[in-house]
This record gives C-alpha cells, structure tokens and sequence, in this order.
C-alpha cells in the first residue's frame, strides 16, 4: 500500500529520512519539525545533484508525482568532510 492510498499526498526526503505530508503547501519549519531537525536549520533543496537554497519561512509547493530531497547544512558538512576524507 503507497502512502497516497491511506490520505497522504506527497512523499518527501529530509536528510535521508522519508516523511508523508498531506499539506498542499510546506513551510521550511513545519518540515524541519516533522524531521525531527531544529527548526532554525538552512535547508536546501537538491534537485538532479545541484543544491537550492530554501529560504526561512519559504513556502513549497510539492507535486504528487515526485519525492522532493532536502538536506539540512549539517548534512551538506558531513558531505563535504567525507569527500575530503576520501
């Protein structure tokens, strides 16, 4: 059974972790909430390997037929330690 079968519109994923939204439209610290992040984080969009920032208090408006991917500014640390590590 899909998300969308049991009521849940939009599927998204912040830091790796996918969430079931409902809303028609997201704000940046309701997301962060229901990820479990603080929600003064920066927040970026990641869309076909580029990085977007997504401004406090910005509105998204998510589509059905795609999983948008957020990542916080940790995350886009710990990348960027790994790949100097590597």
């Amino acid at each position: 059974m899909a998300f969308w079968d049991i009521g849940f519109r939009h599927i998204v994923d912040v830091d790796g972790q996918l969430l079931a939204i409902d809303a028609e439209v997201i704000d940046t610290a309701s997301l962060l909430a229901k990820a479990g992040r603080p929600v003064d984080r920066t927040l970026w969009l990641v869309r076909a390997g580029e990085r977007f920032l997504v401004k406090p208090r910005q509105l998204v408006r998510p589509s059905q037929d795609e999983v948008l991917f957020f990542e916080t500014e940790e995350m886009v640390q710990t990348r960027s330690f790994l790949r100097l590590a590597a």
